[in-house]
């Protein structure tokens, strides 16, 4: 056996390319997806070898390839579309950038190469989408033209990354109108800061907000139950366009406090920024489901603060209150406090907080704050985060008490990912939330803490924190503060396979979700829920709420909830054995991922069209889709317990063509695994042959079934793989006996 190369590091062009709808073409025709693979081989491989690449390797329909130069990475890359455009479906994306890469045998690696594939998404079909580096190194030759299309924000890429297109060469342009998703979701990030959402493999999503969030949860849906809605609207900036950050702070923490009052559903931000003023109240209330729309304006002088607010009944447009009034420069941090106090006044509600009190008396400090808070909302790179930073340590030297501007502080840590820092700001806040007897600001940095212990898998930690802060929450009356902690505690119990718990938190998750009338609330409630039902083997109660779920998501346009949910039933119909619903359910997901760009879903729809293909005997159709997902699964870092279920199946789909597989690799997975299902244990036990998986599957589907209501145990049994366990174990047994 001959020994690796030596690892060696080098300047590269590197090169990702992709096939534009490869997926789709794959679900309606495999056979034609196989042969489009082959033809691109055929045609490709010469013109790399032209221009001086290296063929590295294949990735599902996408190639990697590296070259000496820049120069010959574009020459090449333009001629791949070239001849690519006389082949039908042969619709090529390209991605370069240049930078060192690690290569050893036949594969390159580090974070230049992570960054070329990141970069490939921002090319229009049959286009070249470049780095900045490769546009400096191709700008003397006249030859080419590029066109800037922005900064986006990589996934898994600290550094600042500006993206151009290839524009000669008759290469099409692309169109913002294509990105501008992409852009916005990935450059700013803005009005996810305050949500962290896990995505697992087996396949859910759970969300667990901030507790200052969680009027950012949605809570402007639904009805009139009796419970106050309202709609803030931006408060508008009639003085000078430098003011503008006075409005945009001022609205914002209006909409924090008042939604974390009681019982009273607020519009998020994000979808007040999105109003269009011009039309009638009436309109904009029923966009925003809400019975009560609050209009403000503020004009700053050298004297002081106008103000103007008003509260109206957006259906009948009958004012419920109306106020004009004056502050002095020095009493700039108590105009929220007194909005506050006059909304909730006014619709009634019953608060326990001190609601009136100013975050500071420092007015210069509020001022800086304001101003970071504005520049982060609106950032663009990551030198408009360090300005917010410099600016919220400006506020925080003139008032150390001032724990907005230090919570927002560690929000710019963990929009980075460095959660370390951030748990360090919350610690501190909290310590001196204590000290000052600021009840709602010690439940805020407790589940601020608890999400961050949560990622770092520290389940005992967040599990104290969420407690901490749901006390909290139901001692200050705030309903959705509560539900943001069960989610959190629900999440906990789940992965350390304490079921009956999770039940408990998202029951009543849901139960607070109806009573506030938070409508993707209750999608979110419904969709955990679901999962346990399934993992419970309660396939018909999962479908019932994934389909509910599923129901809400389409209600609101929430794409990525649809394409989740809709492979969430696509995984309960392969369970049942119906392997033409799942794959209708499933295709339509994957459809959905591609569109979005959302890898977790995409790679979790080919895991389960793979288990479909295999149930229909289709081993290499299966084998396609294993390999795909495996392959996104290890490209966007997901945990063994889910590489572990998509390599087994895998495996044994080899082991059945007569294919040779790495146990080696099979057997770190399941020692890295918290806890394998019964069907993932069954798999390893028809791949292995050993029969401690068999007993262990076995044993399990005994625990499922005797905690099922009697009515379900029999048609949990007769699924397909319940039963195929119970008759290999009865075989065992038999043989075993002789």
């Amino acid at each position: 056996m001959s020994s690796p190369d030596k690892p060696t590091r080098k300047l590269a062009a590197i090169m990702f390319t992709d096939i534009a709808d490869f997926t789709a073409l794959s679900s309606k025709d495999s056979l034609k997806a196989s042969e489009l693979l082959k033809t691109q081989r055929y045609l490709l491989s010469p013109l790399v070898e032209q221009h001086g690449g290296l063929w590295m390797k294949e990735i599902g329909d996408g190639l990697l390839l590296t070259f000496d130069s820049a120069t010959n990475a574009v020459e090449c890359a333009v001629a791949i579309q070239n001849e690519s455009k006389g082949v039908e479906d042969l619709n090529i994306r390209i991605g370069i950038h240049e930078g060192e890469v690690i290569k050893q045998d036949n594969d390159v690696i580090g974070d230049d190469v992570n960054i070329a594939s990141r970069i490939e998404p921002f090319s229009a079909v049959g286009g070249i989408a470049v780095s900045q580096k490769i546009q400096q190194a191709i700008s003397s030759n006249q030859d080419f033209e590029t066109k800037y299309i922005g900064i986006p924000k990589l996934k898994g890429v600290a550094q600042e990354v500006k993206v151009y297109c290839i524009t000669s060469h008759n290469l099409p342009e692309t169109k913002l109108s294509d990105v501008s998703a992409k852009l916005e979701e990935e450059i700013s990030g803005k009005y996810r800061w305050n949500i962290f959402t896990y995505t697992g493999l087996a396949l859910t999503v759970i969300g667990i907000g901030f507790w200052i969030s969680v009027s950012f949860l949605g809570l402007s849906f639904g009805s009139d139950n009796g419970v106050p809605s309202i709609g803030i609207l931006m408060m508008e900036n009639r003085g000078s366009e430098e003011d503008e950050f006075w409005s945009l702070g001022i609205t914002e923490d209006l909409i924090i406090k008042v939604a974390s009052a009681g019982l009273i559903r607020v519009s998020p931000s994000k979808e007040i920024r999105e109003v269009d003023m011009s039309q009638e109240f009436k309109e904009i209330a029923d966009k925003l489901r809400v019975k009560y729309l609050l209009t403000s304006s503020i004009y700053k002088s050298d004297d002081g603060f106008d103000l103007r607010s008003q509260l109206i009944e957006a259906k009948s447009g009958v004012s419920k209150y109306a106020n004009k009034w004056s502050e002095p420069l020095n009493n700039s941090p108590n105009i929220v406090g007194r909005l506050a106090h006059d909304i909730l006044k006014t619709l009634e509600v019953p608060t326990k907080q001190e609601i009136t009190r100013a975050p500071t008396e420092n007015t210069e400090a509020y001022e800086f704050y304001l101003k970071a808070r504005y520049k982060f909302w609106n950032r663009k790179n990551i030198e408009d985060t360090n300005i917010a930073r410099g600016l919220l340590n400006k506020a925080i030297k003139l008032d150390d008490k001032l724990l907005s501007a230090k919570r927002l502080l560690s929000f710019t840590y963990n929009a980075e990912g460095n959660y370390a820092k951030a748990l360090d700001i919350q610690t501190g806040i909290l310590k001196q939330a204590k000290a000052l007897g600021d009840k709602n600001e010690m439940g805020n940095s407790r589940q601020n803490m608890g999400v961050i212990y949560n990622i770092k898998g520290d389940y005992e930690k967040a599990m104290d924190c969420f407690n901490y802060s749901m006390e909290i929450a139901e001692e200050l009356g705030n309903k959705a503060g509560v539900a943001a902690s069960l989610n959190g505690m629900g999440l906990i119990y789940w992965r350390t396979g304490e079921t009956e718990k999770a039940f408990e938190c998202y029951t009543r998750t849901l139960r607070i979700n109806e009573e506030l009338d938070n409508r993707p609330g209750v999608g979110y409630a419904l969709k955990a829920l679901g999962v346990l039902y399934r993992t419970k083997g309660n396939y018909d109660k999962a479908l019932e709420n994934y389909t509910h779920s599923l129901e809400i998501s389409e209600e609101f346009g929430i794409k990525r909830g649809i394409g989740h949910e809709l492979n969430n039933i696509g995984i309960i119909y392969e369970k049942m054995g119906d392997s033409d619903k799942s794959l209708d359910y499933t295709t339509r997901s994957l459809d959905i991922a591609h569109e979005l760009n959302d890898k977790y879903g995409e790679a979790g729809a080919l895991h389960t069209l793979g288990l479909v293909y295999l149930a229909k005997g289709d081993l290499y159709k299966g084998i396609g889709f294993f390999e795909r997902s495996l392959t996104m699964q290890k490209e966007i870092g997901v945990g063994a317990n889910d590489l572990v279920g998509t390599t087994a199946y895998l495996f044994l789909s080899y082991k059945r063509i007569g294919k040779k597989y790495e146990q080696d690799e099979l057997f770190k997975l399941i020692e890295q695994s918290d806890k394998l299902e019964f069907e993932i244990n069954f798999c390893i036990y028809q791949l292995l042959e050993d029969k401690i998986y068999l007993e262990t599957a076995h044993t399990q589907i005994q625990e499922i079934a005797n905690n099922l209501e009697s009515g379900t145990i029999n048609k949990f049994l007769s699924y397909p793989a319940p039963m195929a366990i119970i008759e290999e174990w009865k075989n065992v047994k038999n043989t075993t006996s002789l």
